[in-house]
């Protein structure tokens, strides 16, 4: 019997070493550390892509992250700014053009647009304008405000 507990408390001990997460990559550059998971959250530093941090919680769409190689680099990041593939270096991260990421924004390829432009009788050309404004975070983050948008839930 005292196998068995002993057993048994070994094992509750080894647990944990057993289900430590492994660490994420910033997918994003640079990647901005928020005080709180919220867009509109003020900005208490960033994270260089590729760099590995580990996940501590979980908030809706946001992660609460520490650096792996500074344990003093923590922030709130979107869930999307990480990826579990580790990135190698930036030299051999793979690119894309402008077009390429305009189409990736709007959640789809160059096929996909064709397709639904000739489907549709849809014309992408106001679309692709509009991507090219841009508005002052303070301004987004008053739009967003005043139209009571919710940015992932959290409070300020």
């Amino acid at each position: 019997m005292k196998k068995l507990v002993l057993f048994l408390a070994i094992i509750c001990l080894a647990l944990p070493l057993f289900a430590a997460s492994k660490p994420q990559y910033v997918a994003i550059d640079p990647a901005p550390l928020k005080a709180k998971p919220a867009a509109s959250s003020k900005k208490i530093g960033s994270v260089e892509y590729a760099s590995a941090v580990m996940v501590l919680k979980t908030e809706k769409s946001w992660v609460y992250v520490q650096l792996v190689d500074d344990k003093s680099v923590e922030g709130w990041l979107p869930a999307s700014a990480l990826t579990s593939k580790k990135i190698k270096d930036k030299a051999n991260a793979a690119s894309a053009n402008a077009d390429e990421i305009a189409l990736a924004g709007k959640g789809f390829n160059s096929t996909i647009e064709a397709v639904y432009a000739e489907q549709y009788e849809m014309n992408f050309d106001i679309v692709d304008y509009i991507e090219t404004l841009g508005a002052a975070e303070s301004d987004a983050i008053a739009f967003a405000k005043a139209g009571q948008l919710n940015d992932g839930g959290a409070e300020e």
